[in-house]
């Protein structure tokens, strides 16, 4: 059948008797994802209205209506882009134009390489409808079916190589030209291809044959003469990795300009940063390879994307932990390699550590930084005050390291961290070293702690506060704010509160009372809290600018118990009274008798409601009144108005009316008045208050009591030196104790009256006053 080979010996002009294999265009990929980005299932329905038919036979037709056929030339494809005024599809068909007006048979290759494609991927590929279904004319579509079943199928790596192979051979990659070419199958009818690889052929041939002779000279120690070989083979394959390495061996700097010729490379965030010299920096485009120490010396060449701007490219592609160095190819305007390179130093790409910061304590300096991306680990090192040097390890934390060094005397340090990477091949050697970040640090003198602190209080007054420890500096006592800092803590002295006001400032050395080893035998401190301080005094040693936390100890100072006074109630009781000390929730009264001390406590709610009474023996006897601490933990500071009140020993003061003498059914003679002292404490003193009888009259049949020594008319009296008498006498074994006298009744008011006995005088609330039932004091 005619046309069944696709034009095969049919005579028609341009028609292929085989189909292409690649397409064999610069710039396919970009192509292709633009075309992808349309939605296109190939090239040609950018070409052919909706309902239109492709013709690629003998030239690429649009075919309408019944048979009319319209070549697709340079002029219909900037027809159509005036039609398109979408962005997407105005730059793919500019693009189509740019190719067809370069090679009249590239669009056609296009076309049919990715029909073919199409089809054979299809699983109904074989059938002509198939083709048709694409878009193709039907008189082609049968044509076209059998010839894209007899060409060779492509797998992915054949089609990739396929597309990719023009660009490396339009840039003179002449090395992975023939790489690619290697995995394509023979060209067959493919003659464009079939020429393309012989001209890459011939190309690699002639770049070994440069190779050879450059490695001669080489070995006959002409590097001269190498290196101009060494770029004999670099013009003719660009990306030749044997060319390049032998022109950086074989590189010479000029004797009078070291640096002439020569490519800077300074390591920044992200990559390497390629700066060409002033007089080397034209006109001219550049292909800049990377060559990383470790990888083998037939290893394709890493490729800098891009072209220096302003004399500055930045390689973002060096992998960290390498050591690279970057040879820059002048390219003439074919991209051919034209002249020597520009060949940069080697250089590690380690980026160094950042953010590292350092403080010093007492002995100690720490240090933290972030270590960068991809870093195998930190190796640190200490420069001590004489020079001396010392390995530190550091400890990985998130996204910080850190380190501690202690034990260190006061002197100037200096710390210098690098990060080491891991080899990125075997010949590597131990990675790359980043440069150092370094640090000086002063570690400064601090004063010695204090050990101990404890508080007593005074008798005179106040608290007294010994401590141990703290020599050679200033210790002061300080309340915190807040909560005390831990003993030891390190601090600055601009972050200690004032010291305390009431306490003495200056210490005084005393005798050592602490074991061995213990700190100094101890100092002294005197302080008067304020009346109602409940305050944790902490100790802190302070050198210039640092200080030490130290001990604390809990100090009260309560509010002082006022009008203290004590009664003897009963022959075992004392009643015990004073003004509650503000809002204190306890108060203690201590009794002192028969030499020992016993502590009552007495709740405000209690002694208001009920008052105090405390059990004693007839014995002298002292009370001691304070508020109880607020805390169990805390030390009472003495106070001046501790409150203390005494009684003497018991002595009680008796009395009782003895009626008169009876004359018949009347009493006649007076009534006596019988006072009795009875002291079961012991001898009382001489300083016994006087006893008065005191009458009150009143009507009706139940005169009323007197209410005191001045509530009526006195009847009778007794001085406290009579009652003195009576009870030294008593003591002496000679008398009673007892003194009785006749009431003097012209002085009693209308009968019936009551009579009372007072005592009086400054003693009289020491002695206790014993009373007579009450009937027999009431005279009818």
């Amino acid at each position: 059948m005619a046309g069944s080979d696709f034009g095969h010996a049919i005579g028609l002009p341009r028609a292929l008797s085989g189909l292409p294999l690649s397409p064999l265009v610069g710039g396919y990929g970009e192509l292709l994802a633009s075309q992808q980005t349309l939605g296109l299932r190939h090239l040609g329905e950018l070409l052919v209205p909706p309902g239109g038919r492709l013709r690629v036979l003998d030239g690429v037709f649009r075919v309408e209506g019944t048979g009319r056929r319209h070549h697709v030339g340079t002029g219909v494809l900037r027809a159509l882009r005036r039609d398109r005024p979408e962005p997407a599809a105005a730059r793919l068909l500019e693009r189509l134009t740019g190719i067809q007006r370069a090679d009249p048979s590239a669009l056609r290759r296009i076309l049919l390489y990715q029909l073919v494609h199409l089809l054979q991927d299809h699983t109904q590929g074989h059938l002509p409808a198939t083709a048709a279904g694409f878009g193709v004319d039907p008189a082609e579509a049968a044509a076209l079916v059998h010839a894209a079943a007899r060409r060779a199928r492509l797998d992915a790596a054949q089609r990739a190589a396929a597309e990719a192979l023009e660009d490396d051979v339009l840039g003179h990659r002449i090395r992975s030209a023939a790489a690619l070419a290697a995995v394509l199958p023979p060209a067959g009818g493919d003659r464009p291809l079939a020429a393309r690889l012989a001209e890459l052929a011939a190309r690699a041939a002639a770049a070994d044959a440069a190779l050879d002779a450059a490695r001669r000279h080489e070995e006959r120690g002409d590097p001269e003469r190498a290196r101009v070989r060494y770029e004999e083979a670099a013009a003719l394959a660009g990306d030749c990795p044997r060319a390049v390495r032998g022109l950086v061996r074989t590189h010479r700097p000029d004797a009078e300009d070291p640096g002439s010729g020569a490519l800077e490379s300074v390591l920044v965030p992200g990559g390497v940063e390629l700066r060409w010299p002033p007089g080397d920096f034209g006109g001219p485009r550049w292909r800049v390879v990377r060559l990383t120490r470790g990888e083998p010396a037939t290893a394709p060449l890493a490729e800098v994307a891009g072209q220096p701007g302003g004399g500055v490219l930045v390689d973002r592609g060096a992998g960290t932990g390498t050591e690279v160095r970057h040879v820059a190819l002048p390219l003439r305007a074919d991209g051919r390699v034209d002249g020597p390179p520009l060949i940069g130093p080697a250089l590690s790409v380690a980026p160094a550590v950042t953010e590292l910061g350092v403080d010093d304590g007492n002995g100690w300096i720490e240090a933290s930084w972030t270590p960068a991306a991809g870093a195998d680990r930190s190796e640190v090192t200490l420069t001590r005050p004489g020079g001396r040097t010392e390995e530190l390890t550091a400890v990985r934390a998130g996204l910080r390291e850190t380190l501690r060094a202690e034990g260190l005397e006061p002197g100037r340090y200096e710390l210098a961290v690098r990060a080491r990477y891991a080899p990125s091949h075997p010949a590597a050697g131990r990675g790359a070293l980043s440069a150092a970040a370094t640090a000086r640090v002063t570690v400064h003198p601090w004063p010695a702690p204090v050990l101990t602190l404890s508080a007593a209080a005074r008798e005179a007054g106040g608290v007294e506060f010994r401590r141990t420890g703290g020599e050679g500096a200033e210790v002061r006592l300080v309340e915190w704010p807040g909560d005390a800092p831990a003993e030891g803590a390190e601090l600055r002295t601009s972050e200690l509160p004032p010291p305390l006001p009431w306490a003495d400032p200056t210490w005084t050395p005393t005798t050592p009372t602490t074991p061995a080893g213990a700190g100094s035998g101890g100092a002294v401190s005197v302080g008067l809290p304020p009346v109602g301080a409940l305050v944790t005094v902490s100790a802190v040693a302070v050198l210039g600018e640092r200080a030490l936390a130290g001990p604390g100890v809990l100090v009260e100072a309560p509010l002082p118990v006022t009008g203290l006074a004590l009664r003897r109630t009963a022959p075992g009781e004392v009643e015990v009274t004073f003004d509650w000390p503000g809002a204190t929730g306890t108060v203690t009264a201590a009794v002192t008798q028969d030499g020992r001390r016993t502590a009552f406590d007495v709740a405000r709610s209690v002694f208001l409601r009920e008052g105090l009474r405390l059990p004693v023996t007839p014995a002298a006897v002292r009370v001691d009144a304070y508020a109880a601490p607020r805390s169990a933990r805390s030390v009472l500071a003495a106070t001046a108005g501790d409150a203390r009140a005494g009684l003497p020993a018991d002595v009680a003061i008796a009395y009782e009316l003895v009626p008169g003498a009876r004359r018949g059914l009347l009493r006649r003679g007076p009534a006596v008045l019988r006072v009795t002292v009875r002291a079961p404490g012991g001898a009382p003193g001489p300083d016994l208050p006087g006893f008065v009888l005191v009458a009150r009259g009143g009507g009706g049949r139940d005169p009323q009591r007197p209410g005191g020594p001045a509530a009526g008319p006195a009847v009778c009296r007794v001085t406290g030196a009579e009652l003195a008498a009576a009870a030294a006498a008593t003591a002496a074994g000679t008398g009673t104790g007892t003194v009785e006298r006749e009431i003097d009744t012209a002085a009693a008011p209308g009968r019936p009256y009551a009579l009372r006995g007072f005592l009086l005088g400054g003693s009289a609330a020491s002695v206790r006053l014993e009373e007579p039932p009450l009937p027999s004091l009431v005279v009818r």
